[in-house]
Parts: structure tokens; sequence; C-alpha cells
């Protein structure tokens, strides 16, 4: 998490069924409005299909249904949040982006006992009373890159 402005961390916050997850700010590298996917077959439930950015191939992963939420359908509304992990691009359905916050690193706790048995959280946040995720991009998405053509 090297996204700092005077020591202090920046993140994306969004929303997803009432909880506030974030993203350190470098690796988000755009939000945009659902548009229309291509399914992929065989895929996974948590990787509804793939769009077309400008020419590139993106994945787009349903974090509702990966991270065992219950489902929710998309509408136009719904927020894809583009982050770039280590150069592979990739969509996160989120049901809103909240904002750009930022804080001390020392309100940023590992995750132990509080992120249960899953490996997606990187860290937890407590700001203004608030409960933060950090999410682990990286964890995110095992095998969405085998679904793609290689580049």
């Amino acid at each position: 998490m090297s996204d700092t402005i005077d020591g202090l961390w920046q993140f994306v916050v969004f929303r997803l069924h009432a909880r506030e997850y974030a993203l350190p700010v470098g690796q988000v590298v755009e939000v945009l409005h659902m548009v229309a996917m291509t399914p992929l077959p065989e895929a996974p439930a948590w990787l509804p299909g793939v769009i077309d950015l400008r020419g590139q191939v993106i994945p787009i992963l349903d974090l509702r249904t990966r991270l065992g939420l219950r489902p929710q359908a998309p509408d136009l509304d719904t927020a894809i949040v583009v982050v770039d992990a280590d150069g592979r691009i990739l969509g996160l359905i989120a049901d809103a982006v909240v904002e750009i916050l930022t804080f001390p690193p020392e309100s940023i706790a590992p995750p132990g006992a509080l992120a249960g048995s899953t490996h997606t959280i990187a860290g937890v946040a407590c700001v203004g009373g608030r409960l933060i995720m950090i999410f682990d991009v990286h964890a995110l998405y095992p095998g969405a890159e085998s679904m793609l053509p290689a580049a």
C-alpha cells in the first residue's frame, strides 16, 4: 500500500451489501457505470463476463458473488471499478463508489480474526467510527486470467 500523500494512505471506498470496502487509489484505473458484458462459457459464477474497454478485453468480477454475499442484479447505476493488479486489468462490480478517503497507516490493522478465513482482505481500517475492509486485489481473481485469450 504505497499510495501516500504526506504519510497518509489514499483509498477508493465502495459499497457492497451495505458494507464498505476499499482499494488503494493507485490500483484503481477508473470507475465506469454498468455496461453490457459478454458471458464466458464455463466461467465461474463470480466471473459473469468480459467487456471491451477501448479495444482491451477486461474480465469483470461480481464481488457480491465472489464474497458469498446475496446476489443483486446490476442496473445502470451499478459501478464497475477497473483495477490494475500488477499489469492485469480487470473490473470489479460494486454497488456504488462512495469516496476517495485518506487516512494514516496506523488506522489499518491486519485482518487477523476479523476477516475470518478469507484471504481477500489485506487489512481493516477504522476511520471515524467506520470499519472499512481493504481488499487484496490479487486474491480476488484467481483463475480469471485463464479465462482470457493470451495477449
